[in-house]
């Protein structure tokens, strides 16, 4: 993924390759190495994360995704920070 190595975010996920890129964010196919599966992590943008206003909206999306279930919307399994990085990590379909 990067010239140093694997990006590994929260000790556990290991990001792949990119899959999406949106207005704010960036989504990647990851490896959740401690439960053996792929899932889909969503990375805010750099300049994003230094504003309190949208880590709290990234936060906030994180949390209403957790609470919803249905079988039309992928599940949210995670959100943290690693550094300045925040990330969303969510089901992979």
């Amino acid at each position: 993924m990067s010239e140093q190595g694997p990006i590994i975010l929260g000790g556990r996920y290991e990001l792949q390759r990119r899959l999406a890129r949106g207005g704010m964010a960036e989504v990647f196919l990851a490896q959740d190495q401690l439960l053996g599966r792929p899932v889909a992590v969503k990375v805010l943008f750099p300049e994003f994360a230094t504003d309190p206003a949208f880590v709290e909206r990234f936060r906030r999306e994180a949390q209403a995704a957790a609470n919803l279930s249905h079988p039309n919307i992928v599940g949210v399994y995670d959100w943290g920070r690693e550094g300045k990085t925040y990330y969303i990590v969510m089901e992979y379909v």
